[in-house]
């Protein structure tokens, strides 16, 4: 008798286990939002969309990290200041999902030799954006690819940020300008300012940090234009170092550095 009730033991142990385990596991994990964004106020602020995600009872957006939890049947969030990095993930009782993620932050290139008009036995006398959002430095000789030229006015050390446009005759006819920070630390330049305050050509010193706005269209401030920053390292002679950020989102003017 007492074996038959230890064999009626076991037998039914593997289905008792079987129900321990099915009953620990955690359930579905819930789905990655499906997040789309835009630059509203002229760019200052970014609003998120995303569908509804099935279980979900809330979803957290971060901004730098920092969680904002939006209650369930709302799927929007304004992000109200300049950050690197924004996240919305969906959340229950049991736990979050993965996050969807965006870097807002610019494209930083260091250390771009730009040499000024006056050295004709150099050819890189200006730069570019690829489409990475790297700065490029480049030779005249690409006209339609120029966004900045380095000029210089009566002395070497007297040295303009130039737009492509303002050359007769003009090396293309992106409308690209230029403001004053009044700062000498890179990464403190973290919101472009707003048009009003930008020039085509523009005196620049070392050690300053100056705003870029980029103007393809030629059409005022739009939701197609990018903004970047600047940084003048270094002179030798005719050869200019600097430090260039590129905001990669269009219609975006926030300019936080990684």
């Amino acid at each position: 008798m007492e074996k038959a009730r230890m064999m009626k033991y076991l037998s039914a142990m593997p289905g008792a286990l079987l129900l321990l385990v099915i009953s620990c596991n955690p359930p579905g994990a819930l789905e990655k939002p499906v997040v789309s964004y835009a630059p509203i106020e002229d760019g200052t602020k970014f609003h998120l969309t995303w569908t509804a995600v099935t279980n979900a009872t809330e979803y957290h957006v971060y901004v730098d990290g920092v969680k904002n939890v939006v209650v369930s049947g709302i799927y929007s969030f304004d992000v109200t200041g300049p950050a690197k990095l924004v996240q919305v993930s969906a959340a229950s009782a049991s736990g979050e999902g993965n996050k969807w993620s965006l870097t807002t932050s610019v494209k930083k290139t260091p250390n771009v030799t730009v040499y000024t008009t006056a050295d004709p036995q150099q050819i890189n006398h200006a730069f570019y954006f690829d489409t990475a959002g790297t700065a490029v430095a480049i030779p005249l000789t690409r006209p339609l690819d120029i966004d900045y030229t380095l000029d210089t006015t009566q002395t070497l050390s007297n040295i303009v940020l130039r737009s492509p446009d303002t050359y007769d005759p003009k090396y293309n006819t992106r409308a690209n300008s230029s403001a004053e920070a009044g700062l000498t630390d890179f990464d403190l330049l973290k919101i472009a300012p707003a048009p009003g305050v930008y020039s085509a050509t523009r005196t620049i010193s070392k050690d300053s940090v100056y705003s870029l706005w980029l103007d393809p269209g030629a059409n005022g401030w739009s939701a197609d234009d990018h903004v970047g920053k600047i940084k003048f390292e270094a002179l030798s002679g005719t050869a200019i170092t600097l430090t260039v950020g590129y905001q990669r989102i269009a219609g975006l003017r926030w300019l936080m550095s990684d």
